[in-house]
């Protein structure tokens, strides 16, 4: 079976919360599990956990090398740990108001360098690139990064959420075109933005 093809048609096997996930759409790569809002209410501090690199077979890395992925979790932990500290703090030791965030890099595509800048500056590029962006779709010969996001009451360690994405920077971040690690670098920062976001609407009940 083709590596691309794989959480289409099932969740990550070796992921911890695999089997309670379900498909949001067929064929689709997103797959959600998540208790009822209220449950959230409680969680005011966060721990970050260090992003992992996923080890399972139907891993999705298409040639990258093992310390690009590695490189590429710490990056991911960075982000992460800069943005969500601007609105949930981090305890000394699990409390029962704290969450733990947990992200597993499930896999990566690679950026054509070079070829994915060109296809931005053209009249005709610059063009087609704002309408993907106002559709949420990805840019011309840009990488991606396919992400498993956990959260567990870290006291616990019962599983709050879980989801499976895909990741790719918005197709008029023309830096994010330069290479497959400035491509990791922006859809980080963008995640750890959204991430954010989300984790406030569902402790404030939002």
């Amino acid at each position: 079976m083709p590596a691309a093809a794989q959480t289409r048609d099932r969740a990550p096997v070796s992921l911890h919360s695999s089997s309670k996930m379900t498909q949001d759409a067929p064929q689709s790569e997103s797959w959600t599990y998540a208790q009822p809002r209220a449950i959230f209410a409680k969680y005011r501090t966060l721990i970050v956990d260090p992003a992992v690199v996923y080890q399972g077979p139907d891993a999705q890395f298409e040639g990258i090398d093992y310390a690009d992925r590695a490189k590429f979790a710490s990056m991911l932990t960075d982000e992460l740990r800069t943005e969500l500290a601007k609105s949930f703090p981090t305890p000394a030791k699990p409390q029962a108001d704290t969450i733990r965030l947990r992200v597993t890099i499930l896999g990566a595509q690679k950026t054509r360098g070079g070829i994915a800048t060109a296809t931005r500056v053209t009249p005709l590029g610059f063009a087609t690139s704002a309408v993907k962006s106002a559709l949420g779709k990805k840019g011309t010969l840009t990488g991606s990064v396919l992400l498993a996001v956990e959260l567990f009451d870290a006291k616990t360690n019962e599983l709050l959420l879980a989801a499976v994405r895909r990741r790719t920077p918005d197709p008029l971040d023309v830096p994010a075109t330069l290479s497959t690690t400035d491509t990791v670098k922006s859809v980080s920062r963008d995640f750890a933005n959204r991430a954010r976001e989300r984790l406030q609407e569902l402790t404030q009940g939002n």
